[in-house]
């Protein structure tokens, strides 16, 4: 990236929070939709039709979802939104992994899901963004960010591939979001907190950096 010229001092650094978010977010990613996906599929014995009007449910679910809780984010309680957010995700993890003998039960836990992603997505898109506004390089940033994303996602998904290959069942394989979801809402828990919110409104670096703005 020569033609940037130079990273300001500490970007990387400061950075590394974001990174480790957005790394869980590509591992929670890949075990709630794409590794889903597949095990729905597979749960509607593979039948065309019954897959689209799962998907069509799921996405009418989510429209209604996303009107929510943005404005909870936005009058400072995201970490109580995060927390209800990822609990809601997680109890919808436990019963995806449990439906897979029932298409019916199955159908509904695809569009349970679509009602969860607005509401994780919010408290997550709102930390990453309030942090790029406050990286010295916004584009390295970003960069970083997106690589974590990648990182995460692809080391779930070729860890699926390893556990399908020894024959663990796509049911146990889906469980494994459980793990990044309660590091997540550690992480945003932290992120959202007082001492945190202060520091940055007072222009300096909280818990997800070090040294000074």
């Amino acid at each position: 990236m020569s033609w940037l010229g130079p990273p300001p001092p500490g970007v990387f650094r400061r950075a590394r929070f974001a990174v480790a978010l957005m790394a869980l977010d590509g591992w929670f990613d890949a075990y709630f939709l794409l590794v889903w996906q597949i095990a729905l599929f597979v749960a509607l014995e593979e039948s065309i039709s019954a897959y689209g009007g799962a998907m069509a449910a799921a996405g009418l679910a989510g429209a209604v979802g996303g009107l929510l809780l943005g404005c909870h984010v936005d009058a400072g309680r995201g970490g109580r939104v995060a927390l209800f957010a990822f609990t809601a995700a997680a109890a919808v993890v436990l019963l995806r992994a449990a439906s897979l003998d029932s298409p019916w039960l199955a159908a509904g836990a695809n569009a349970l899901g679509a009602l969860v992603m607005p509401l994780v997505i919010p408290p997550l898109a709102s930390a990453s963004y309030n942090l790029a506004k406050a990286s010295p390089c916004p584009l390295r940033f970003q960069i970083a960010t997106e690589a974590g994303w990648d990182f995460g996602c692809g080391t779930a998904c070729l860890g699926t591939a390893a556990l399908t290959a020894a024959g663990v069942p796509l049911s146990v394989a889906i469980l494994l979001a459980l793990p990044g979801i309660m590091a997540t809402v550690v992480l945003l828990r932290r992120h959202y907190s007082p001492a945190a919110t202060a520091v940055r409104a007072a222009g300096g670096v909280s818990t997800e950096g070090a040294g000074s703005a």
